[in-house]
């Protein structure tokens, strides 16, 4: 019997070029191996302006000295990624390949970082090849009702703003984000907004399960993580737990403790959510309460 397809986590987080950021963002993330793929925009650098490698994980830049976006790709079977496209200090593309069950499927994977606007990146759109599968993730600096929802006086749809929903909707991307859900919060009182987009088309839009939003990060934006059904091998060998000697008091108090609350969930976008986070809690409350070692095979997920 095949085994279903994996899921893994692709994240995004501007990390407002903060050294503590970076690192613990990067730190967090290699932690778990469903978590697949990191992207990062404006990364701290260090004094020769190159971003940290992350052990375990293939790093791509626009330009090797002073980045302004770095996407990092575990190193694991069935998973891979190369570099295809790079424009300026700011906007990266790569193609992932992930294969499982001996099906494979392809897709490209932008990171984009528009400098201070969203024109930067509305100049560059009209210029490149629109890829019939990809992912378009990346802090676009742009304000639009799409994403944003109502917009408050202290924000205006600039024409370069207008000019990406327009490219987006021409070539039939489909929105992830919650709209009007701030993805940034400036340490200057500014006004909340929703930057930090993810947007897909094709086929591969049906693999992004949800997106769920974090607002409690050192940076000033929110990380958003897309939780995908895909095709690539996670890493073969995997955690047995031994069940017998479960601390289920342990198990229980770190259930408690995240104080999750499912009584106002509205829509199906809260109802996925919902979904992950409950289930990374399980997968948490289980890592502290029951005993584990790691197998040789997988686990059958039955």
């Amino acid at each position: 019997m095949a085994l279903p397809a994996p899921v893994g986590y692709v994240q995004l987080l501007n990390c407002a070029r903060g050294q503590a950021t970076t690192i613990s963002a990067l730190q967090e993330f290699a932690q778990k191996h469903e978590n697949l793929i990191l992207l990062l925009q404006e990364p701290w650098l260090d004094r020769h302006g190159h971003p940290p490698s992350l052990p375990g994980f293939d790093t791509f830049c626009p330009i090797p000295i002073k980045p302004k976006c770095v996407t990092y790709v575990r190193r694991t079977p069935g998973l891979t990624a190369t570099m295809i496209f790079t424009a300026q200090d700011s906007f990266l593309g790569t193609t992932i390949t992930s294969t499982h069950n001996s099906k494979t499927i392809a897709f490209t994977l932008f990171n984009f970082y528009s400098p201070g606007r969203a024109e930067p990146l509305a100049r560059l759109l009209s210029t490149i090849p629109v890829p019939k599968e990809c992912i378009l993730m990346g802090d676009l600096n742009a304000h639009h009702v799409w994403w944003q929802g109502p917009l408050p006086q202290t924000l205006r749809t600039s024409p370069a703003s207008n000019s990406l929903a327009e490219w987006f909707e021409t070539h039939n991307f489909q929105l992830h984000n919650e709209p009007g859900l701030p993805t940034h919060h400036p340490r200057n009182g500014s006004t909340l907004s929703t930057i930090d987009l993810c947007l897909s088309r094709g086929e591969i839009s049906s693999c992004i399960l949800s997106l769920a939003t974090d607002h409690n990060t050192t940076s000033d934006h929110s990380s958003i993580t897309a939780t995908f059904a895909l095709p690539s091998a996670i890493p073969p060998t995997s955690i047995r737990h031994n069940w017998h000697k479960a601390n289920w008091e342990t198990f229980r108090e770190h259930i408690c403790s995240t104080g999750i609350d499912l009584t106002n969930l509205q829509g199906k976008a809260d109802t996925l959510r919902a979904v992950t986070n409950v289930t990374t809690i399980l997968h948490e409350a289980i890592d502290a309460a029951v005993p584990s070692g790691v197998s040789r095979k997988p686990e059958a997920p039955w």
